[in-house]
């Protein structure tokens, strides 16, 4: 599972679910959706990220037949990477990201928190940064949308709370 979307999406099907087959999921919020839906084997590496992912798990998965519940589209090479170990998998897009533009202004310095590569690319089509502006990014590969500017903050670890916190601090010292 690639985030707690897929578990969404997974409930909307409406399937017949095998609550006793393994999980992998990407962090531990997707972990805790998978749980709450009622699968009892559920595994997460110890940093949400799909690199992680594979780094922590390649052995159990090599030779295994996988489903993998993913976004449209994709940061990592996880893919490939699950290919490489002669995992049999199977991939379904199981949701997407869709812009919507905004009608919201914001005012300079603002913070900003982008939880996915998707969110940077969709704020920077309506919206300009700012030198003075704060960025907090959830994860690495969404730090790399963010390279060309220098005001980035990058949460130690992957979670929204987190992002939340470092941006509550950050307005305390504006």
């Amino acid at each position: 599972m690639t985030s707690k979307n897929a578990i969404k999406a997974l409930k909307k099907t409406k399937s017949i679910l095998n609550f006793d087959l393994k999980v992998y999921a990407v962090g531990e919020n997707t972990a805790k959706e998978a749980f709450n839906l009622g699968f009892k084997k559920v595994k997460y590496p110890k940093l949400s990220y799909a690199n992680n992912l594979y780094e922590e798990f390649k052995e159990e998965l090599r030779d295994k037949k996988c489903l993998y519940l993913r976004a449209k589209e994709l940061s990592s090479n996880l893919i490939q990477k699950l290919l490489d170990q002669n995992v049999n998998l199977t991939q379904i897009i199981a949701y997407e990201n869709i812009y919507k533009k905004p009608n919201v202004c914001i005012t300079h310095p603002c913070i900003v928190i982008f939880t996915s590569p998707s969110c940077v690319n969709y704020f920077l089509k309506t919206y300009d940064i700012k030198e003075e502006d704060y960025l907090i990014a959830i994860g690495q590969s969404t730090a790399k949308q963010l390279l060309k500017y220098n005001n980035v903050l990058v949460c130690k670890n992957p979670n929204l709370e987190e992002c939340i916190q470092i941006a509550k601090n950050l307005k305390a010292n504006l």
